[in-house]
């Protein structure tokens, strides 16, 4: 049996396409999941399909496809990736649901800093309303993580609704109309200046305590932690053996891991008279 012949028309499309770029096509098919539109501008035999997922058709929640778009209707849509294994197009309808957002997002640029007012603070961190953004929008996100150099126990702690801040643009997504900022990144690393400290003696305040060892704040912004195996010369069970909350413990930097932000500290055989940090 004779195998199929590649569609080199079809191919030969599809390799002009761009991740980004805007096209439009008509629906031809609505499925459980998808919406599937026949693409403008191929002219070959076949023809050149888009998929838009469900949460790619719009912004607003729907639970099938048919709410939000019928057969014959003709949509504007982002492309996301061409498929090659099913030689398809993934889209995306909703990230040119709003013309007036879409300019907005696609005139920021990556790595440059930008204001705003934190609307609200959750649990996984704040929404911000960035400067120049169409009205009644909130774009702007900024990760717990991405809040603060300092350790914190909620994004509450280091930003309130509000508050006027600067971020640097780490992401922009057009398809769910977001940008993602980073306060940290404009703010200087506080760990940087104990590069290369390993073996310095200095005092602490011990601000927690966890099952395996407690957290020990050296200087404004960095905290590290004495692991139980690092009171004394005998593992503990638990550092409430030793330290409370608030304490004041003398400790030895082990390890500074500026990649990871980590600072390991050891408070086992640490000299009372040892060179202690300003």
């Amino acid at each position: 049996m004779s195998q199929p012949q590649t569609n080199e028309a079809l191919k030969n499309f599809l390799n002009t396409l761009r991740a980004g770029e805007v096209r439009t096509g008509r629906v031809i098919a609505i499925e459980d999941r998808a919406a599937l539109v026949e693409l403008d501008g191929y002219s070959g035999p076949g023809q050149a399909v888009g998929r838009i997922p469900r949460g790619g058709l719009t912004s607003k929640a729907i639970r099938h496809p048919s709410e939000a778009v019928s057969i014959g209707q003709r949509l504007t849509f982002e492309v996301l990736a061409v498929d090659w294994r099913q030689e398809c197009v993934w889209a995306s309808a909703a990230a040119c649901e709003d013309p007036t957002l879409r300019a907005f997002l696609l005139g920021l640029r990556r790595g440059a800093a930008h204001q705003g007012q934190v609307q609200s603070v959750h649990n996984f961190g704040a929404f911000v309303n960035l400067d120049g953004e169409p009205a009644d929008q909130c774009t702007g996100f900024i990760r717990g993580p991405e809040l603060t150099w300092a350790r914190i126990d909620h994004p509450a702690d280091a930003v309130t609704a509000g508050q006027r801040v600067v971020g640097e643009i780490i992401d922009v997504d057009t398809r769910r109309g977001q940008v993602q900022l980073s306060l940290k990144a404009l703010q200087e690393n506080p760990l940087v200046p104990f590069a290369g400290q390993a073996g310095l003696v200095t005092t602490g305040q011990v601000t927690k305590l966890i099952p395996f060892g407690a957290f020990v704040r050296i200087a404004d912004g960095v905290e590290g932690l004495v692991h139980n195996s690092e009171f004394r010369d005998e593992p503990v069970d638990h550092p409430a053996q030793i330290v409370r909350r608030d304490d004041e413990l003398t400790v030895r930097i082990v390890e500074v891991d500026l990649a990871h932000h980590r600072l390991t500290l050891s408070a086992r055989n640490v000299p009372l008279d040892g060179k202690r940090s300003s």
